[in-house]
């Protein structure tokens, strides 16, 4: 527990040395001048679309810049010699990663509260952050592992904003018909969108939610054991 412990702390030491954490703070400011700027009912609506934002497409760029940055000074190969397991590694990086996630998300709730008077089920919205954003640090780890370098990384990136992002983002827009919403549902992106929007507006589709809790803790473990730690414990040793 202790060795666990500081492995958080490092890790959290460490982002804030990559500045990451102040440009999460800095995410934050900018939502609260969003949220100055649109009313009550605007609110209700871009709220979800933020959180989800700041738990998926950002988290997973926050997770591939610090692992390269990581790379580039050897920091990953020597902590392979601490008296830590590889999975205890990987565990503090996608911690500190939820933490920088909850720094902006409770921006957010501030702002909405405050500014908007809007409140929600804020123990439900946690449990289901925690789902959204380990499972889009899972995403982010296995487009790090498979790039060459945070451009190819940054790529890929962009692909699977393309790929699984827009449509959800169309959903909600209504250029795509709702009709459509449980094709959507394969995409991560729009299961974390859907769990984040039924907190925030109050209407609940147990279907809908119990799929996405499903889907997104099923597609997490299976990437975390079969591609994040396999491929992280060997790129670790080869420095």
């Amino acid at each position: 527990m202790t060795n666990m412990l500081r492995l958080i702390g490092g890790e959290l030491k460490r982002l804030a040395s990559y500045k990451l954490l102040a440009r999460s703070l800095a995410t934050g400011i900018v939502w609260v001048l969003v949220f100055l700027l649109i009313s009550k009912e605007d609110a209700r609506d871009v709220a979800p679309m933020l959180m989800f934002v700041d738990a998926s497409i950002v988290l997973m760029l926050l997770v591939g810049a610090s692992f390269y940055l990581e790379q580039q000074e050897h920091t990953i190969k020597s902590m392979m010699v601490l008296p830590v397991s590889v999975g205890q590694i990987l565990l503090s990086k996608i911690i500190s990663s939820l933490v920088l996630t909850l720094v902006t998300v409770a921006i957010t709730c501030a702002s909405v509260y405050f500014i908007h008077e809007i409140s929600f089920k804020y123990v439900l919205l946690l449990l289901f952050l925690i789902l959204a954003a380990v499972t889009h640090a899972a995403l982010g780890f296995t487009l790090a592992l498979f790039g060459k370098s945070f451009g190819s990384m940054l790529i890929m990136v962009i692909v699977y904003v393309v790929i699984f992002t827009m449509p959800s983002v169309l959903l909600a827009v209504n250029v795509i018909d709702a009709q459509y919403e449980w094709m959507a549902m394969i995409s991560p992106s729009h299961a974390a969108r859907s769990l984040f929007t039924s907190v925030v507006s109050g209407e609940y589709e147990w279907e809908k939610i119990l799929f996405s809790c499903m889907y997104l803790s099923f597609l997490a473990m299976a990437l975390m054991k079969f591609v994040v730690y396999p491929r992280f414990k060997s790129r670790a040793a080869k420095g």
